[in-house]
Parts: structure tokens; sequence; C-alpha cells
């Protein structure tokens, strides 16, 4: 009896769900899904999968602290080619960017994007001072 109840909970979640999570790609490799972040230089992760429009996304970014102090601004972009990014505004004004202020440790952070107005998406992070840090990101997408 305890073995049908735990087989239909698990069967009821996977139909009750259509999210799926994809990785963030460094593009200028292949299949690396982190990049390092040193001093006051710029790295970047991209989607490599079309998103689908209007459909409710999570971006999540994972720093993990290598020496110094960390620090910097990580950026949200958007693309509808996938080769021109444009920053992300957040969706209360026109003005303000959808950005993060690195903390001092390793850290998440993460974007609740309520419609995806892009098909691709890049998260930017340029740091400051002397520091070395790794990242990763991925994309929780409902279907």
């Amino acid at each position: 009896m305890k073995k049908t109840f735990i087989i239909l909970f698990f069967a009821l979640v996977a139909f009750a769900s259509n999210a799926q999570t994809s990785d963030f790609f460094n593009p200028l490799g292949t299949n690396i899904k982190s990049d390092t972040v040193t001093n006051t230089a710029t790295a970047y992760l991209s989607t490599r999968i079309m998103v689908a429009k209007n459909s409710p996304s999570t971006i999540w970014v994972a720093v993990t602290k290598i020496s110094g102090t960390v620090g910097g601004t990580i950026t949200l972009l958007g693309s509808l080619d996938g080769t021109n990014w444009k920053a992300i505004n957040t969706p209360e004004t026109a003005t303000a960017l959808a950005t993060f202020t690195a903390t001092d440790a390793t850290n998440t952070y993460h974007w609740r994007l309520n419609s995806s107005p892009f098909l691709y998406y890049r998260v930017s992070w340029t740091g400051t001072g002397t520091m070395a840090a790794s990242f990763i990101a991925k994309i929780l997408r409902d279907n």
C-alpha cells in the first residue's frame, strides 16, 4: 500500500508540472556551463534554447567565491535573435535595469519574469577591484 501511494504521488507531481530547467552556457566555449570573473573583467553565460514568449520564467545565478573581495554588477540581458543583446528593464519602470550587486561571499540571485519578453537570455557580470569568482546560471520555464 505504501509503495502504491509513493508511486501515485510521483506520478501526480510529474503530470502537474510542466516546468523545464535549462542551463546557461559560456558563449565562447563548447558545453561550458560556468565562467569566472577576475578583477574588473566581464563574463557572460547565455541560453542556447529559445524561451517561449509570454511564459513565466525564473532565472537563477549561483556565485562561488574563489579569492579577493567579490563585487560588481550582475545584469540580465535579453535578445530576439541570440546575437544582439539588450539589458532588460524591470517590469515596474522603463528605466531601472534588472541588476544585482554581487556581495563578498558565495551567493545566489534570481529574477522572476511573469512573461518572457525575449527568446534568449544572457547573464552578464562585470567584477570590481581584486577578486575572482565563478558563476553558473539556469532558467526554469513554465511551459
